[in-house]
């Protein structure tokens, strides 16, 4: 959250960018969150799962919860949010504005210029203008940009590029500890090397699985530790012999649908596209 707070509240419109998903029917919705924007300005609440209620009333945003409108204070740091590739919209932020190194957290909000990419469906791009009539559609999204610039803030940082190399080491210790939980049990006791390696992953992924249990404060958490769980069945099953294959099954699972779904944005002319609900609140909640 640091990224979008720490810095002293603002006065005034701040311009900023930010990403939605797109439902059948052509509504904006934040990234995980399934209340609409309205075509206008829109206020924000503090409410699950972006918001988290202290059991008292206090301002939206504030300094000590996750509530508001986020929105990146430049190109650089919204293209670190890989959902750009599909949604670009330019917003407006004004009212209580709170300030951080990538952008900002805002009480009220309202879409001035929105891009879809090419592959978006024409009568897609026909539904999201008609929901969207105050905002201006735009093909190019440089053109956008030059004609809706983001404001420049003091206390922007400039986003750090992306590097290969804490990519691929995180590719390397998800593959180890693959290994580590398809080795046979009598492998892993016969080799002090590969019991240690064992001893240490596994504690240390149980305390990591204990620590966003008890941190809890939103889903993202709690999923969080839901797939982490996963990993440590998956270095437990050598334990049980045979029957350990039974606790490999929620993370093989998993990893299916993630490849899967992964495979799925590669394909020619790929947009998302949500399913719209049968009803759909309109509201300003964050995300």
């Amino acid at each position: 959250m640091g990224q979008f707070s720490g810095s002293e509240p603002l006065v005034g419109v701040i311009v900023g960018l930010r990403t939605f998903r797109v439902d059948e029917s052509g509504l904006l919705l934040p990234l995980y969150s399934n209340l609409s924007w309205y075509d206008g300005p829109n206020t924000a609440t503090c409410a699950p799962p972006t918001g988290e209620r202290h059991g008292h009333a206090h301002a939206v945003p504030s300094p000590d919860c996750e509530c508001g409108f986020y929105a990146y204070g430049s190109e650089a740091a919204a293209n670190c949010n890989r959902h750009m590739r599909y949604v670009q919209a330019v917003v407006s932020c004004w009212g209580g504005v709170i300030a951080g190194t990538q952008g900002v957290r805002a009480e009220h909000a309202r879409i001035d210029a929105i891009w879809l990419n090419p592959n978006v469906a024409s009568w897609m791009h026909k539904r999201v203008a008609a929901r969207y009539p105050s905002a201006r559609m735009y093909a190019d999204r440089q053109l956008m940009l030059a004609q809706h610039p983001p404001s420049a803030l003091d206390c922007y940082e400039q986003a750090a590029p992306h590097r290969a190399a804490p990519r691929a080491g995180a590719a390397g210790l998800g593959a180890a500890l693959l290994v580590l939980g398809v080795l046979p049990s009598t492998w892993l006791r016969q080799t002090a090397l590969l019991w240690d390696a064992w001893l240490v992953a596994t504690l240390a992924v149980s305390a990591l699985v204990m620590w966003l249990l008890v941190g809890a404060r939103a889903p993202g958490h709690r999923a969080a530790a839901f797939v982490t769980a996963g990993v440590l069945a998956w270095l437990l099953a050598p334990l049980f012999g045979p029957t350990g294959w039974l606790l490999r099954l929620p993370l093989l699972r998993g990893i299916l649908v993630a490849a899967g779904g992964y495979l799925l944005t590669l394909r020619p002319g790929f947009f998302p596209v949500e399913r719209s609900p049968k009803e759909r609140a309109f509201c300003g909640v964050r995300a």
